[in-house]
């Protein structure tokens, strides 16, 4: 697509829609509404601060919500392309179903210090302590939010909640009843669709049953030639709500899925020779990845007064992958209980006790396996956490809060919290919060040997870096200061801002072994540290240390801005800055690994959103974003477009035609050596899509 002509078209759209609504505002409700009414329709309360409801200008934390009016009015599809819209969450994709998603550095495809929940149940893998984000999915037309908190929330929700918490929370089954139909097809989404009932039982019970399948074409090369990275997944769900007694209620859902991707993957194969004139000798491409799995939860909660409840949780989760470098099976048992009170007046009490536990099963290959001594088929998580709001006066606001854990890996953790709020006025609020959070080791980094996956190439020369799993590694501590404050301007403009000091300690990094990995690579020959094989490729056994100390620092602004009662701007932007260092005697690779840290996040992010409500019900909006360079991944600053144009007939049909990524035919937005995934380049696209409500 030729996008020089992209201003002037936006620029004609939008004096065009102006002059058309100004003589005919009577054509939409939503016009009868004030400013006023329109910005405080758009501020909802949020629940993953506090564990509690409150307004979001009262929360002392970097919150920032994606409502299911964002979701539907940006076009997005999946739940990684809405995180996008956060302010500082860096999202890139490495292929059509890979990404990378983290905030406040340290991005990459194993991104490790974000806790992601959906509807309560934490989904991070205890194998890599990251996220398998291309089977985290549910309708989006069900999804009532997603609350992102940037920065640490491990007090209340516990370790891996070292640099954020998102929190998916869908819809209660009371607010989806009757049916709902949505299908679609375009050029990279080549067929989608979902299908949602909802009904009654009882006197006072609610549910509904969901389908949904999609297909998504590869990505991509360099040279414009398709790839087969393509994904299809097939899911179906359910959920119900009911009344037990006058002040309890319980909620069941539940859901399956199946899926494939083919990732394209940068692989050493023992079993043939190595050209060194050759620049693809790792690829492996055209291999089937197969994903499977559901998920079980109860919810319960009685409700004895508006400052007085208690509740209780409890979840079991099935994940079953087939991989070519890697088979993994694993059971998730998960109970929580929680209890919130508040006492003399000025005391908000939140606490709880939780216990989870895993039952793994890891498939030997020949490129990862467990080490010898390390089969341990099942991890213990026992916790409890407390917090008190204490209502100092009618401006100030003090929380005390912290988390102990105990875990399979690096036993007793600790992790406080204490956040200051002033509202100087009703409108107007300043917070500061000084945290402690640590991410524990993972099965990956303790008891794993990966051999043939981790290819780095420096210069003319390739390195094959066997990683050695350690289990005497120490958790990854983080200690975060930051400072907060928001404001609403009169009716019409909303503005947020954070700024952010954080202090790791003992980040997780790799060096060379001076020993041979427990199985020996051949052809041409067995070699070992340093051998040289065919005078440009040589292995380096390594293992893993808690070898770096790394400090990040940044700012975060987000605006809104109701321009006109038609028209909506959202705009923000994310500075970072990332410094790495080694806590020991230097080496070659912990300088690498300095300069992975440092180079694998972008200091600058930004987003620019419009949504426009135009005469007849009709839609038009329009996201630009914009991210700096990544240089470890060699990925240059881009900027990207999309369009979403609608028009709704009566109250329940929508057409919709949506165009991403529209700057460029294609590009590439991540790359990494560590997983063995080769990287694709994303194209533009279009869909056309209808969803119909009845």
């Amino acid at each position: 697509m030729n996008t020089k002509f992209l201003p002037t078209l936006l620029a004609t759209c939008i004096f065009a829609s102006s002059q058309a609504i100004a003589e005919s505002q009577e054509d939409d409700d939503l016009f009868e509404l004030s400013l006023e009414e329109l910005i405080s329709m758009e501020i909802p309360d949020v629940t993953s601060v506090s564990r509690k409801k409150q307004r979001l200008m009262d929360s002392a934390a970097a919150i920032y919500v994606i409502t299911n009016e964002d979701l539907r009015r940006s076009g997005v599809t999946s739940i990684p392309e809405a995180l996008r819209m956060v302010p500082g969450m860096q999202v890139a994709k490495l292929n059509a179903n890979t990404w990378s998603i983290s905030t406040r550095g340290f991005n990459y495809i194993f991104a490790n210090k974000l806790l992601v929940l959906i509807d309560g149940r934490t989904v991070y893998s205890p194998l890599f302590s990251g996220v398998n984000w291309d089977v985290q999915d549910t309708m989006m037309e069900d999804i009532d939010r997603i609350e992102v908190i940037r920065g640490p929330g491990a007090a209340l929700w516990g370790a891996n909640a070292v640099n954020g918490v998102i929190n998916v929370i869908t819809k209660k089954a009371s607010d989806t009843q009757g049916n709902l139909l949505s299908a679609g097809a375009g050029t990279e989404e080549k067929a989608f669709g979902a299908y949602r009932h909802g009904g009654e039982f009882g006197e006072t019970g609610f549910y509904r049953v969901y389908v949904k399948a999609f297909e998504r074409d590869g990505q991509v090369d360099a040279k414009g030639k398709d790839t087969s990275d393509d994904w299809n997944m097939r899911r179906t769900g359910f959920k119900s709500e009911w009344k037990t007694t006058s002040d309890s209620e319980m909620t069941v859902q539940g859901d399956l899925y199946e899926g494939t991707t083919r990732p394209p993957l940068r692989l050493f194969d023992e079993t043939q020779p190595l050209d060194p004139q050759k620049d693809n000798n790792f690829v492996v491409d055209g291999l089937s990845r197969d994903q499977r799995g559901g998920n079980l939860g109860a919810y319960w909660k009685r409700t004895l007064s508006e400052t007085h409840d208690y509740s209780f949780r409890a979840i079991y989760d099935n994940y079953q992958n087939f991989d070519y470098r890697i088979a993994e099976k694993r059971d998730t048992v998960d109970f929580e209980f929680q209890h919130y009170y508040q006492f003399w007046g000025k005391h908000d009490l939140v606490w709880g006790l939780g216990y989870r536990t895993t039952w793994y099963e890891v498939k030997n290959t020949s490129y990862m396996y467990l080490l010898e001594g390390k089969d341990s088929k099942k991890t213990e998580l026992f916790s409890a956490f407390i917090q008190d709001d204490i209502t100092l006066n009618e401006q100030w606001t003090f929380t005390l809060s912290s988390r102990f854990e105990h875990n399979s890996f690096s036993g007793y953790e600790v992790q406080p919290n204490a956040r200051l709020t002033w509202k100087p006025t009703e409108n107007r609020t300043f917070w500061t919060a000084l945290s402690r959070a640590v991410k524990t080791p993972s099965i990956s980094e303790t008891a794993l040997q990966t051999d043939g996956i981790t290819i780095a190439q420096i210069g003319l020369e390739t390195y094959l870096l066997p990683i050695r799993g350690n289990p005497e590694l120490k958790s990854e501590k983080l200690t975060a200061l930051e400072f907060g404050y928001r404001e609403q301007f009169g009716n019409s403009f909303r503005l947020d801002a954070t700024a952010f000091y954080n202090q790791y300690e003992d980040i997780i990094a790799y060096v060379d072994i001076s020993q041979c990995p427990g199985r020996p690579i051949s052809p041409p020959q067995n070699f070992c540290s340093n051998t040289d094989i065919n005078s440009r490729f040589f292995e380096i056994p390594t293992t893993l240390i808690n070898g770096l100390d790394v400090k990040t620092y940044g700012l975060e602004i987000v605006a809104d801005w109701q321009a006109r009662d038609w028209w909506k701007l959202q705009f923000n932007y994310s500075w970072l800055q990332v410094d790495a260092l080694p806590n020991r005697n230097r080496t070659s690779f912990l300088d690498a690994n300095e300069k992975i840290v440092e180079d694998l996040s972008a200091s600058h992010t930004a987003n620019i959103r419009s949504t426009m409500n135009l005469p007849n019900q009709w839609y038009f909006d329009s996201w630009i974003r914009y991210m700096d360079n990544l240089k470890d991944a060699k990925v240059g600053a881009s900027t990207s477009l999309d369009i979403r144009v609608a028009k709704k007939f009566g109250d329940g049909l929508e057409f919709s035609i949506v165009g991403q990524n529209l700057f460029r035919n294609h590009h590439r937005e991540f790359s990494e050596t560590l997983s063995g995934i080769a990287p694709t380049e994303i194209q533009e696209s279009w869909y056309a899509q209808i969803r119909w409500q009845f």
